[in-house]
């Protein structure tokens, strides 16, 4: 295999694992995320408590599970070593499944959310925020579910 053919697998696998992230966790961390962000007066603070609530809901729905396959890699790296095989492909893998699960499943409907949430003028918008964003979540998940 040529080493474009190589990255393009690496990427592709990544992506295919990446949209495979955890929807309950997603959904519940997303949602309060974007409640936390999600009205037009919230204060900048809320920024950084939400990025937190992010991070620590894809740290235990999803990031730990990513560390321990990094870490059996790690500890397999001296076979493909011996074997002459690159490593860089499982690295690339490894990396977009982690960046890619956190963008999709947390990030973007936490945003995506936080943004409707703000633009709602009745006092409710913490509340169209989460229910967007949990929406949103679980939607993604959903239509990558009935693909196969």
């Amino acid at each position: 295999m040529t080493e474009v053919t190589t990255a393009l697998l690496a990427l592709r696998d990544g992506l295919l694992f990446a949209v495979q992230y955890n929807p309950l966790f997603a959904a519940v961390t997303a949602a309060l995320a974007a409640a936390l962000m999600g009205y037009p007066k919230a204060p900048r603070a809320r920024r950084e408590w939400a990025g937190l609530v992010l991070l620590a809901g894809w740290l235990v729905g999803d990031g730990l599970r990513i560390l321990a396959r990094a870490r059996d890699y790690y500890d397999g790296v001296a076979a493909f070593r011996a074997a002459g095989m690159a490593l860089w492909p499982g690295w690339t893998t490894l990396g977009l499944w982690a960046l890619g699960s956190l963008a999709i499943g947390y990030v973007v409907p936490a945003l995506v959310g936080a943004t409707v949430g703000r633009r709602v003028t009745h006092g409710t918008g913490w509340l169209a925020a989460a229910a967007i964003a949990s929406a949103l979540t679980l939607a993604v998940s959903a239509g990558v579910g009935a693909l196969g």
